[in-house]
């Protein structure tokens, strides 16, 4: 808890109050060194009790800055009041607050409303987790846990834009599972899905942290990188197949033999007049000719469709 409160006798019985009832108490004299408080501290503050007034900074303009500011959770500010009259209270409320208490403060009361502040807090913070959790399910691959189509679409178009602004290279590969069909027949889907998994995390381990990668559909996978030109993405896109060619699949006690075909396109970004998706298009449709290629010439390769700057 916030605590701004210029009369010091005040503030230290409040203090005492609540620290007696288990919350961490930070004290603030006024206005302003309750606003620097709240600026350091923003992420672990999460009830503000403002007094009215105060010097340098008044209680309505701290709680309009504290609910005006950038902070990641919810700070549930209560005004600590002797202004007691309808119009005040509603400034009160309209500057931001949830709460008042009026002074002189009755300890049964003031503790009630920090109590009902706090099981706010709570239910907000089992509400941004909940959807933060359904944020992850929206735009993952439930199996792979990479970016499903949809999220992995729109990445790869933020991506475009910024190789656009930078006049920079970009490079889209398009990666198949060969023979991936024979192993959910011979084996079961079990094994098929496990196959999946360690494709993408050995796909993955060669990554940079900024690259992209999702799952495209079936057993066709995409990823984005910025920067590449044709050598670098060649090098990487060899890595890839390196990576699932070169050790073996285990499968209960089966050892598989897994390999795949990939298809690159790589294109310096100019200005695309706000053509994005239809860049996007381009770029996707020259990966999967390239990869359609591999396939054709013996798989377990890389096929390059390169395009010079434009």
């Amino acid at each position: 808890i916030l605590l701004a409160e210029d009369i010091e006798v005040t503030r230290k019985l409040v203090k005492k109050i609540l620290e007696n009832k288990g919350y961490e108490v930070v004290e603030a004299g006024d206005g302003q060194e309750a606003w620097e408080i709240f600026q350091k501290e923003k992420e672990k503050i999460n009830i503000a009790l403002v007094d009215w007034m105060m010097p340098r900074l008044n209680g309505l303009q701290l709680c309009k800055k504290i609910k005006a500011s950038k902070s990641q959770g919810y700070t549930y500010a209560i005004f600590l009041t002797g202004k007691v009259d309808i119009d005040n209270v509603v400034e009160g409320l309209e500057a931001g607050a949830d709460d008042y208490v009026t002074k002189p403060f009755n300890k049964k009361e003031l503790i009630s409303r920090i109590d009902v502040g706090r099981r706010f807090i709570q239910l907000h913070q089992k509400l941004r987790e909940a959807n933060h959790k359904l944020h992850i399910l929206s735009v993952t691959d439930g199996l792979t846990r990479i970016l499903n189509r949809r999220a992995l679409l729109e990445r790869l178009e933020e991506e475009l834009h910024r190789a656009s602004r930078e006049n920079a290279f970009f490079c889209l590969i398009m990666l198949d599972i060969d023979h991936f069909k024979r192993v959910n027949d011979v084996y079961g889907h079990q094994a098929g899905d496990k196959v999946l998994v360690e494709v993408v995390n050995r796909v993955k381990s060669e990554l940079r942290p900024y690259d992209i990668i999702g799952r495209y559909g079936g057993e066709e996978f995409l990823v984005g990188i910025f920067g590449a030109d044709k050598e670098m993405g060649s090098n990487k896109a060899e890595d890839f197949r390196k990576c699932i060619d070169e050790k073996e699949f285990k499968y209960s006690d089966k050892k598989l033999k897994i390999t795949i075909s990939l298809g690159m396109a790589c294109q310096k970004i100019g200005d695309t007049r706000n053509k994005i998706p239809q860049l996007l298009d381009d770029l996707t449709k020259k990966a999967d000719d390239a990869l359609y290629r591999a396939k054709e010439t013996g798989r377990n390769k890389v096929i390059c469709f390169y395009d010079s700057d434009k």
